[in-house]
C-alpha cells in the first residue's frame, strides 16, 4: 500500500511537471499597475508590445518609446498595446511608471513587476545596476533594449532589437 501510494504521487509529480511545461506561458508575468494587480492575461485580446526600461533612463529608453510610438501613431490600430515594464523597482512606483508609459502613447500601461529577475530571463532581457559615484541619482540600470511583441493569443510573435521606424512597424503591420 506504501508503495502504491509512492508511485501514485511520482506520477502525478510527473504529469503536474508536464502540463505546466507544455501548457504554461513563459512571457507571463504578474506584477503592480497603476490600477492594482496585472498579468498578461489582463491584456486579453489585444496585441502587445513589451519594453524593458526604467523612467529616470536618459536616452535608450525615451528614444525607443518615441520611436515606437510615431510607428503605432502612423498605423492607427486600437488593437495593440505598449506595455512597459521597469528594470528599477526600487525608484519606480507603479503610478509613475504607468504616467511615464501614457507620455510616450496613450494605450500603454507600466508595470512593476512581482518577480522581475524570472521574467527578464524568460525574455532574455539583461540589465544590471551601476554604481554612480558623485551623482545625485547614485546609480543608472543598464540594460539590453529590445522590443518585444506578442499576439492577441499572448503567442510570441518576435523581438526587435533593431529599432528602427521601419523594422518596428514592419512587424507590427503584420499583425492579426
Amino acid at each position: 500500500m506504501k508503495k502504491l501510494l509512492i508511485v501514485l504521487i511520482l506520477i502525478l509529480t510527473v504529469l503536474g511537471a508536464g502540463y505546466l511545461a507544455f501548457y504554461s506561458n513563459k512571457y507571463d508575468f504578474t506584477g503592480k499597475g497603476a490600477n492594482g494587480a496585472v498579468s498578461l492575461k489582463s491584456f486579453e485580446g489585444k496585441n502587445k508590445v513589451i519594453y524593458f526600461g526604467y523612467t529616470t533612463c536618459p536616452d535608450v529608453c525615451p528614444a525607443t518609446l518615441g520611436i515606437l510610438s510615431g510607428v503605432l501613431n502612423e498605423l492607427k490600430r486600437d488593437d495593440i498595446v505598449v506595455i512597459f515594464v521597469t528594470l528599477d523597482p526600487e525608484r519606480d512606483e507603479a503610478k509613475n511608471v504607468d504616467e511615464y508609459a501614457k507620455y510616450f502613447y496613450p494605450n500603454s500601461y507600466g508595470i512593476v513587476l512581482d518577480d522581475l529577475p524570472k521574467v527578464a530571463k524568460n525574455y532574455g532581457v539583461k540589465y544590471q545596476k551601476v554604481l554612480l559615484e558623485k551623482s545625485a541619482i547614485e546609480y543608472s540600470v543598464a540594460h539590453s533594449s529590445s522590443l518585444y511583441v506578442l499576439d492577441k493569443n499572448d503567442k510570441f510573435v518576435a523581438e526587435i532589437s533593431n529599432l528602427t521606424a521601419q523594422n518596428i512597424k514592419k512587424t507590427l503591420e503584420n499583425l492579426k
